[in-house]
């Protein structure tokens, strides 16, 4: 993908791929896009650390996040790369339920009330998560024919999980 976004021809001899001089049409504006690797087994976490700019693990606790993001690092150091060059963006897990009210046992991560997935977000902060991705509708039920009430509830219980993250200073200034 570096190859091709790169300056024409693009020429590329790996062990599984060889291009031959061809023009890469049209090219991307920047001069760097950002790849993120989606991974959560070790081989593929060491990998990310080693040739990407971030990560997108699917992790299932905080736990897990803190160690798939170490993993990370760990590779990313090994590989002679800064760590805080790189990003993690977690994402909660489909269909991942944002209610109204607290979930007790069985709880998944970054699901639960807005006070709960705020203490999540909080986990995955300190973590080295940053950006956190909830899908649109996660947990609601909507999908093709969503009514605008349905909307209106998902954007709600957002807010509310935003001002629930500012309380607890989770949100960047």
């Amino acid at each position: 993908m570096r190859a091709a976004w790169g300056p024409d021809p693009v020429r590329h001899e790996g062990e599984f791929y060889r291009i031959t001089p061809v023009a890469g049409e049209p090219q991307p504006v920047q001069a760097h896009i950002p790849m993120l690797l989606a991974a959560t087994s070790p081989a593929a976490v060491k990998r990310a650390g080693r040739i990407a700019d971030g990560l997108l693990p699917l992790t299932s606790s905080a736990q897990e996040l803190r160690g798939v993001v170490s993993a990370f690092h760990d590779a990313a150091r090994e590989a002679g790369r800064d760590p805080r060059d790189l990003t993690v963006v977690n994402q909660a897990p489909w269909p991942t339920p944002v209610t109204r009210e607290p979930i007790g046992d069985g709880r998944p991560f970054l699901g639960g009330s807005p006070r709960q997935i705020a203490e999540d977000l909080m986990a995955a902060r300190e973590s080295g998560a940053t950006p956190v991705y909830l899908a649109a509708g996660q947990g609601l039920g909507l999908d093709v024919g969503v009514q605008a009430a349905d909307v209106d509830e998902w954007l709600g219980l957002l807010g509310e999980v935003m001002e629930a993250a500012d309380r607890l200073g989770v949100l960047a200034p």
